[in-house]
């Protein structure tokens, strides 16, 4: 570790730091294909009769794709939040009414 250098060892620090940026891991693993509805997974719901598919979680994981994007803070996003293939919700739209939604089919992202 960095801390038991020798104060004043520029090189030991060198080195460590040197070290640690060649093994550094960059991202994160893309969530398991289990049918559970979390953040990175391409998530396609059954609303009104249409069928509607989107990346779940962030802008960012997006990475530039075109794929519509909605938050697990949205009111949607809440709803389906941990909820898996096959399952139909209920949420709340912003204006009061009860929205059914039938999730069809959840995968990984693979941007």
């Amino acid at each position: 570790e960095i801390a038991s250098c020798l104060v004043g060892s520029e090189m030991c620090i060198r080195d460590r730091l040197t070290t640690l940026l060649q093994n550094a891991e960059v991202g994160e693993e893309p969530p398991a294909d289990d049918g559970v509805v979390e953040p990175g997974m391409v998530v396609t719901i059954e609303m009104f009769g249409d069928t509607e598919t989107f990346l779940f979680g962030n802008r960012e994981i997006a990475d530039g794709d075109d794929l519509e994007v909605y938050s697990e803070k949205s009111p949607l996003g809440q709803a389906i939040d941990g909820h898996t293939r096959g399952e139909t919700v209920a949420y709340e739209a912003p204006n009061g009414k009860q929205i059914d939604v039938k999730i069809v089919e959840v995968r990984p992202y693979d941007g």
